[in-house]
Parts: structure tokens; C-alpha cells; sequence
């Protein structure tokens, strides 16, 4: 007796979402500390955009929950659940984020986004604890996921460059390298999960048809643009922000199909039925 495979049902669209904007709210929020540094109309700037981010991703888990005013109880096992421990860093991000923006302090905003990243770490090892789902216990999605947040964040500081200007070409530099390292994170991830017997076929299935466009999209264009970004400073911050745009499009292409359309359980099997 074998049942195949099915796919899980708990983290639908809306738990995605979560994902997708709770990731570009971290990743941008580091952008925007290590810029404001040096100019602290940053915090400003790119500040708001990161917290509004943040922000929508928990909305979209609020509007999925049932007994909405139970989701209080996250708070209370934060020893061993990463999604308490995701609820602690949220809640510290966005408290001391919106403390720098009002009081103008750049190093309040870098103690945020430094729980920004504890929030993010957390978010990946959500997936990696859900033991059920083989594409997502994969240890090597954590790297791949933490690496998403990051160059979504970067996308979104290339776009809101060309709004306010100021960026700085370590801010092109950054991105290129954590788009880099995003591929060759994801040609690890892909090639543990494609191994026979790693994951439901159905699951590499999924995962297979949204690698062209993951690595086009996500990867090769971003690339292209942010190298002749750096080697044509008059059209840097125009170049830089596509590259960013296209490098976030296909984070939240690749972390939407991760949940809610290659989440396959692995099934169970019975070599003996019971008598």
C-alpha cells in the first residue's frame, strides 16, 4: 500500500506572501541601515518601504488564520519554535526601525536590520523543520532563501535609488555579488532535490518548470544589467534598478512556487497492510 504524494494545504498563496514581502522587507531594511550611515535621509527613504513590507507579509498571514486572536500564542515557545522566534525578531525589527526613522539614527536602524536577519534565518529554517515536505526540509533551502530575501531587499534599494538618488556603487556591487550567489545556491538546492528518490517527482516537476525563468529572470538578465551598470556611470542607477526589479521578480516567482505549487508531502507506504 503506497498513497502518493499529495500537496500539503496549510501554506496556500497567502502564506506565500508572507514570504515574498516579509524577505524584501529584511533585505531592504539592511540596504537601507548601511546606506543611511552615510546619508540619513535613508532612513526615510527606504525605511518606511521596508516596514510597510514587513507589514504586508503579516497581514497576509493574519487574513489566513481562523481564530485570528490565537495568533498571540507564537509568542510563547520561542526555545524551539523558529516561528516564535520569527514573531520576536519581527516584532524587534520593526520596533527599532520605527524608533530610528523618527529619532534619525542610523545605528538604531542597523541593530533592526540586524534582527531583520535573525527574522529572515528564521523564515528559512521554518522550511527547513517542516520535515513532511521534502523540498522543504532540504537544508540546502536555507542558504537559498536567506540569499532571496537579501538581493530582493537590493532590488527594491536599486529602485528606490532612481526615486530619490544617492545610492552609492557599493550598493550595484553588493547586489551583483548576492545575485551570484543566489544562483549558485539554487544550483545546489535544485541538485539535492533532483536526486532520485530526494523529493516527490511531482515536486521536481514543479521545481523544474520554473527554473528557466528563475535563472533568465532572476539571474543572467540581472547580471548583465549590473555589470554595465558599473561600467556605464551615467546610466549606473536606470541599469542597476531594472537588474533589481527583474533579481526581486524572480525571488518572488521562484518562493510563490515553492509554496503553494511544489509542496508535495511525501506519502507514506505500509509493506505489510495490517491484518
Amino acid at each position: 500500500m503506497n498513497p502518493g504524494p499529495t500537496h500539503q494545504s496549510p501554506w496556500d498563496w497567502r502564506a506565500a506572501m508572507q514570504f515574498i514581502c516579509g524577505g524584501a522587507g529584511a533585505g531592504l531594511l539592511l540596504f537601507t541601515a548601511l546606506s543611511s550611515l552615510a546619508d540619513p535621509a535613508w532612513l526615510w527613504r527606504g525605511g518606511l518601504l521596508a516596514l510597510v513590507f514587513v507589514g504586508l507579509g503579516l497581514f497576509f498571514v493574519w487574513i489566513k488564520l481562523g481564530r485570528r486572536w490565537r495568533a498571540l500564542y507564537v509568542f510563547l515557545n520561542p526555545r524551539t519554535s523558529w516561528m516564535s522566534r520569527e514573531a520576536f525578531f519581527s516584532g524587534a525589527m520593526g520596533l527599532l526601525a520605527l524608533a530610528g526613522i523618527l529619532l534619525a539614527s542610523a545605528p538604531l536602524a542597523l541593530v533592526a536590520a540586524i534582527f531583520g536577519l535573525g527574522y529572515l534565518f528564521s523564515q528559512a529554517q521554518m522550511f527547513k523543520t517542516s520535515l513532511g515536505i521534502p523540498v522543504w526540509r532540504e537544508p540546502a533551502v536555507v542558504p537559498l532563501l536567506f540569499l532571496t530575501g537579501l538581493v530582493e531587499g537590493g532590488g527594491f534599494f536599486a529602485l528606490a535609488a532612481v526615486v530619490f538618488g544617492g545610492a552609492a556603487t557599493w550598493t550595484t556591487a553588493a547586489l551583483l555579488l548576492l545575485i551570484a550567489a543566489r544562483w549558485l545556491s539554487w544550483n545546489r538546492y535544485f541538485q539535492k532535490i533532483s536526486a532520485a528518490g530526494a523529493a516527490p517527482v511531482r515536486s521536481v516537476e514543479v521545481l523544474t518548470a520554473t527554473r528557466r525563468l528563475f535563472i533568465l529572470v532572476g539571474h543572467i538578465a540581472p547580471l548583465v544589467l549590473l555589470l554595465a551598470a558599473l561600467a556605464l556611470p551615467a546610466a549606473a542607477a536606470l541599469l542597476a534598478a531594472l537588474a533589481g526589479l527583474l533579481a526581486a521578480a524572480g525571488g518572488w516567482y521562484f518562493k510563490f512556487h515553492l509554496v503553494a505549487r511544489a509542496a508535495f508531502n511525501q506519502g507514506f507506504a505500509l509493506t505489510h497492510p495490517p491484518a
